[in-house]
C-alpha cells in the first residue's frame, strides 16, 4: 500500500504522520522554536520528516499557516514566525534532502481537504472550511480538490470585512472576521468591554460561570462569525462549511452562531447548509497535507 508523510506546521509545534491509505500509522510532534528564526525552524521540519520516513514512501504533503506559492512550493510568509522566515523555498529544500516528490500548501486548506476527504464532510461534494483558532483560517474545496483562486490565495475567509472599522486584524487592517471570532478577538474584545486583559480561556470560563461581560464577549463574536458564515453560503452556496480549531468545541460561541446564520439567510434552501464540526480534529490537516500528492490538481 502507497505510503506519504504529511506535515502540519505551526508556530508552536510541527505534528506529522505517516499514512498508509487512510490511515495514521505513526505521528510525532516536536516543538517549531519559531522565534528562533528559519535556519532553526527548517531544520525541526526536517527532524519530524526524517523520524517518519521510511524507503517506500511516494511524497510529503506540507501544510504551513500563511501565505505559499504551491506553484513554486514557497513559504511568502507566515504569522507569528520570525522576520527572516519569508521566501522559503521550502519545497526545493526538503526535495533536495529528501530526494521524494513535496508539495505545499496553505494549512487551513489541508485541514478541509481532509475532512472532505475522510472526516465529517466526506459526503460533500462542496465545502468550505474555517478554523477557528488564535486566528481564523479558511480553505474551499470543489470535487475532493482545492480552490486556489487566479494567484493562488483564493479561500482567505479569516479576511473577509464584516465591518467597516472596528478591531483591528493580525494582518493590520480592520473589521475583519479574524479581529471576531477568534481567541485574539476574545480577549481584546473582553478588554475593550472591561478594560481588563485576561486570556481567551480565562474569558470562556468567566462566561460560563455567568460574567456578563464575558457573555457579551461571546454574544459579540457568534453574531460576528454569523455573518461570516451568511457571506459563505449566500456567495459559495456549499454543500457544508466544517468548523475546526478549539473553538469550534466551545459550545456557547458555535450553538448561538448556527442559529443566527440560519436567520441571516434569505432564501429558504440555504437554510439546508449543514454546519458540522470536525471529525478528524488535529489529524485533519496531516491527512490533508498527505493527500495533497494524490490530489494534485489545481483550480
Amino acid at each position: 500500500m502507497n505510503q506519504y508523510i504529511g506535515v502540519d506546521i505551526g508556530a508552536t509545534k510541527i505534528a506529522a504522520g505517516l499514512i498508509s491509505g487512510q490511515k495514521i500509522v505513526k505521528k510525532i510532534k516536536v516543538k517549531t522554536q519559531a522565534k528562533k528564526g528559519k535556519a532553526q525552524t527548517v531544520k525541526n521540519i526536517k527532524k519530524v520528516i526524517a523520524e517518519l520516513y521510511v524507503s517506500n514512501i511516494k511524497g510529503i504533503g506540507v501544510g504551513i499557516a500563511g501565505q505559499v506559492d504551491t506553484n513554486k512550493g514557497v513559504v511568502i510568509s507566515s504569522p507569528n514566525f520570525a522576520k527572516n522566515f519569508k521566501n522559503v523555498e521550502l519545497k526545493k529544500i526538503l526535495t533536495k534532502e529528501f530526494e521524494k516528490p513535496v508539495l505545499i500548501e496553505n494549512d487551513a486548506n489541508c485541514f478541509v481537504l481532509g475532512e472532505a476527504l475522510y472526516g465529517s464532510a466526506k459526503k460533500y461534494d462542496f465545502v468550505v472550511g474555517l478554523t477557528l483558532g488564535t486566528g481564523v483560517g479558511g480553505g474551499i474545496v470543489i470535487e475532493k480538490n482545492i480552490y486556489h483562486g487566479t494567484d493562488g490565495f483564493g479561500g482567505e475567509l479569516g479576511h473577509m470585512t464584516i465591518t467597516n472599522k472596528g478591531l483591528k486584524c493580525s494582518c493590520g487592517q480592520y473589521g475583519h472576521l479574524e479581529a471576531y471570532a477568534s481567541g485574539t478577538a476574545m480577549s481584546k474584545i473582553f478588554k475593550q468591554l472591561t478594560g481588563k486583559q485576561k486570556k481567551a480561556l480565562d474569558v470562556e470560563i468567566e462566561a460560563k460561570n455567568g460574567n456578563k461581560q464575558a457573555k457579551k464577549v461571546f454574544n459579540m463574536m457568534s453574531e460576528s462569525l454569523a455573518t461570516g458564515l451568511a457571506n459563505i453560503i449566500h456567495i459559495f452556496n456549499p454543500d457544508a462549511i466544517v468548523l475546526g480549531g478549539g473553538l469550534a468545541k466551545v459550545k456557547i460561541l458555535i450553538e448561538p452562531t448556527i442559529k443566527m446564520t440560519k436567520a441571516k439567510l434569505i432564501y429558504p434552501e440555504l437554510k439546508n447548509t449543514k454546519i458540522i464540526a470536525t471529525k478528524l480534529k488535529g489529524d485533519a490537516p496531516i491527512l490533508g497535507a498527505a493527500s495533497l500528492l494524490k490530489n494534485n490538481k489545481k483550480r
